[in-house]
């Protein structure tokens, strides 16, 4: 059994190599969104900008779990206010195309040779104080959730997370810590991981599926998961 669950790992689809990290960082009395390559498993610069259009929603939710939207001004880095039980986050770089010369940022209408296109589709939720109403997702989104008080763990300690999409469990879905994927949901959406380091908490996901609009071949959607442990 241990051999066939090896063999599975070994197989899973890495999350995208040349991805950026989307996290929240505390500042003031509210978050700032980053971007950029925050965990050893990816290289290059700690910060890359986004584009002042990049966000497309933010939501604060309360201890029970109810949702209020925020207005987020255009520019970088994003800016949120607010005192949020958990605070979710949607951006979107929109269109990418792949040719044998570039990677643009654009739809693959009207250029030749491509060789691959798709939408690109980022989340990031980070929860602050927790409570059982936020064991469900938010948003009907691709989502992860933890199942369980993430503030109780410490280091070594292994901990649930939950990937839904339309408010439902997603099997199959490889999910990283710091970067590195560690397994793939159950058929329950679920997936047992292991906390390795105090401080701030990347979780990760991503799913792509087929997409017939046109203008790109398939949609990748991102997601990450935050939370803060004490630093040790």
């Amino acid at each position: 059994m241990k051999f066939i669950r090896l063999a599975l790992l070994l197989c899973l689809p890495a999350l995208p190599a040349a991805a950026h990290d989307l996290w929240l960082e505390k500042e003031g009395s509210g978050h700032v969104l980053l971007q950029g390559h925050r965990t050893g498993a990816h290289a290059g610069a700690e910060r890359v900008p986004y584009e002042a259009g990049f966000v497309q929603q933010a939501l604060c939710a309360d201890a029970q779990g109810k949702t209020r939207p925020l207005t987020v001004a255009a520019g970088y880095p994003a800016k949120i206010p607010g005192d949020c039980a958990a605070l979710f986050v949607a951006a979107s770089s929109g269109y990418w195309t792949k040719t044998a010369w570039e990677t643009k940022n654009a739809p693959k209408t009207g250029i030749a040779g491509v060789l691959k296109s798709w939408r690109s589709e980022d989340s990031v939720k980070r929860v602050s104080r927790w409570s059982a109403a936020l064991a469900q997702p938010l948003t009907p989104g691709l989502e992860i959730t933890p199942v369980d008080d993430p503030f109780r763990l410490g280091v070594d300690d292994k901990f649930t997370v939950r990937v839904t999409l339309a408010g439902k469990p997603r099997a199959n879905v490889p999910v990283a810590y710091d970067g590195a994927t560690r397994g793939a949901t159950s058929d329950d959406g679920t997936v047992v991981l292991k906390i390795r380091h105090g401080g701030l908490q990347m979780i990760a996901a991503s799913l792509e599926t087929p997409l017939d609009d046109g203008k790109a071949d398939t949609l990748i959607r991102a997601t990450t998961l935050n939370f803060e442990l004490p630093a040790k």
